[in-house]
This record gives C-alpha cells, sequence and structure tokens, in this order.
C-alpha cells in the first residue's frame, strides 16, 4: 500500500515540467529542426508548383503570358510559404518541450525561414524558393525597359535621319555645279557648302538664323554655279524639310515620353501592390507559424499526457498484482 501514492506523484512532477509555472526555456533545435522543415517543404512544393504552371505556360498562344506567369507564380509561392511554415512552427512545437512556448518557437521559426530565404536570394541561390519573385520582378520591370529601350532607340534614329539628310542636302548642292569642274573645285565646293549648310542646320543655331542662310545662299552661289533666285529657293526647300523633320520628330519624341510616364506609373502601381502584397503575406505567414507552432506544443502535451497516464496506469496494475 505504500507505493500507490507513485501514480497521483507521476502525474504532478509531468504536469508541472510541461504546463510551464515557470518561465519556459527556449529550444534552438526546434527552431532549427522546424526552420529546416519548412525551407524543404517550401522548395518541394515550389518546385511542384512551377513544374505545373510551366506545363501550362502557352507564350504563342496568350496575349501577355509573362505576366500572367509571374501573377500565378506569385500565387504559388505564396501558398507554398504558407504551407511551409505551418509545417515548421509546427514541428519547432512539436518539440519545444512546453506548453507556452509553442507560439514563440513558431514566430522565431518564421523569423529564421524569412531571413535564410532573402539571404539565398540576395546571394543568387535562391533556385526555385527565390524563381518566383525573380519573375514577378522581372515582368513588372519589362514594360518600363522597353519604352526606355524605345526612347534611346529613338533619339538615335532622330540624330541618324538629321545626319542623312544633311548630307543630301550637300549632295544635291554639289551636284547642281557645274559637270566639267575640276576635282579640285568639286572637293572645295563639296567642303565649303557642307561647312555653311552644317552651320545652318545644327541645333542651337537660331539665334544666327539669318546670318546662316545668307552665308548658305553665298555658299550655293559662289562655289555651286547657282543663280542667287535658285540657290535662294534650294535653301528655303532645305529648311522646310528640315522643320517637318523635326516636328515628326519632335511627336514621336513626345509620344514615347508619354508612354515612359504610363509605364513607370504601371510600374509603381505594380511596386505598390507587390508590397502590400508581401507585407499581408508576411503577416499571414507570421500567424500561421505561430498557432501552429502552439498548436504543436499542445500535441505535444497531450502526448506526453497521454504516456504518463498508461505508464502509471500500468504500474498501478503491477502494483494491484503484487
Amino acid at each position: 500500500m505504500q507505493n500507490e501514492p507513485s501514480i497521483p506523484l507521476i502525474a504532478e512532477n509531468h504536469s508541472t515540467l510541461n504546463t510551464g509555472t515557470g518561465l519556459p526555456n527556449l529550444c534552438w533545435g526546434a527552431i532549427f529542426g522546424g526552420t529546416v522543415a519548412a525551407i524543404g517543404l517550401h522548395i518541394l512544393l515550389t518546385a511542384l508548383g512551377v513544374g505545373a504552371g510551366l506545363a501550362t505556360f502557352s507564350p504563342i498562344t496568350d496575349t501577355n503570358p509573362v505576366a500572367s506567369f509571374s501573377i500565378g507564380a506569385a500565387i504559388v509561392w505564396t501558398l507554398c510559404a504558407l504551407v511551409a511554415l505551418a509545417f515548421g512552427g509546427f514541428v519547432a512545437g512539436r518539440f519545444s518541450h512546453s506548453h507556452h512556448s509553442g507560439l514563440v518557437h513558431g514566430v522565431l521559426v518564421w523569423c529564421a525561414t524569412l531571413i535564410l530565404t532573402l539571404l539565398l536570394i540576395s546571394v543568387g541561390t535562391g533556385m526555385v524558393m527565390g524563381g518566383a519573385l525573380k519573375v514577378f520582378g522581372a515582368s513588372m520591370g519589362m514594360a518600363g525597359q522597353t519604352v526606355a529601350g524605345g526612347v534611346a532607340e529613338l533619339a538615335k534614329e532622330g540624330i541618324k535621319r538629321s545626319g542623312d539628310q544633311l548630307s543630301s542636302f550637300i549632295e544635291e548642292a554639289v551636284q547642281s555645279g557645274p559637270t566639267n569642274a575640276a576635282p579640285k573645285a568639286l572637293t572645295q565646293a563639296n567642303r565649303e557648302i557642307g561647312f555653311a549648310l552644317t552651320k545652318l542646320f545644327t541645333p542651337g543655331n537660331e539665334t544666327n538664323s539669318v546670318a546662316n542662310r545668307t552665308a548658305a545662299v553665298e555658299a550655293l552661289t559662289q562655289y555651286a554655279g547657282l543663280s542667287e533666285a535658285d540657290a535662294t529657293k534650294s535653301v528655303d526647300g532645305w529648311i522646310a524639310s528640315a522643320k517637318n523633320l523635326k516636328a515628326e520628330l519632335d511627336t514621336l519624341k513626345a509620344t514615347a515620353e508619354e508612354k515612359a510616364r504610363a509605364a513607370a506609373d504601371v510600374a509603381a502601381s505594380h511596386l505598390s501592390a507587390a508590397a502590400i502584397w508581401s507585407f499581408f503575406g508576411l503577416l499571414i505567414g507570421l500567424l500561421i507559424a505561430a498557432l501552429c507552432g502552439r498548436y504543436g506544443a499542445v500535441c505535444a502535451v497531450k502526448c506526453m499526457d497521454s504516456t504518463v497516464y498508461l505508464t502509471g496506469k500500468r504500474e498501478a496494475v503491477l502494483v494491484a498484482g503484487r
């Protein structure tokens, strides 16, 4: 009869140990295990999700395949992260050895997983974990990069067209001269007429436009053999042609700049949406990891209580048998 009090004694000691009447300690082994479990499951689920997404990816038939794939990849990445964090938090709470510290263990698993994921992505070794985010970010910047490249190409094309136009003016003026002119005279005419026309059509010389126009007319009359009326007519025609080209290039530039501003607005809107999406996604992940950590700790305590109850009952049966 002296061994009978051993049953409530075991249960009382276990209850004092696991319900945490004092301040429970952190179990870093459980936190590390939960973090490893979360990252491993995240990689596994993300690989499956990306594989399924690529199987339905139709770049030829879809209107905007990159945008569609990036949004789908972001959704898959978020769902996989939430499931992985839930599993990692549960594992950490399950092995935390305390009923009240499971919530904290889940929060620390979330923190460790987030830090490790960001480090892996920053060094370029994020593998499939960072793949969805990289595709999402690339698709947001693609429109802005395309428009910026279009503006640069337009500027290059404008410079080329202006140069070609000036060359055609010089060639036309030189060909207007005598056909039997000596090579030296042709070279001199090409140089002097080219110099005069270059000064006339160089951007920024609008203040001296009258003087430059007069110099161009004099160059044509002197080196191309044209009369003053014909030279004036030719110069005025070239000036009108240059103005038309400038007006066309200005219109194209204004259109490109408007598209660039629109693309910048769209990119800013997408970045804002992505930031808000990330905030709420991380917040939900934190809550899920914490709750699952606490649930894992509760399950551990229940499992331990069941084990202690069965052990006590077995001992009671043995004592009764004696």
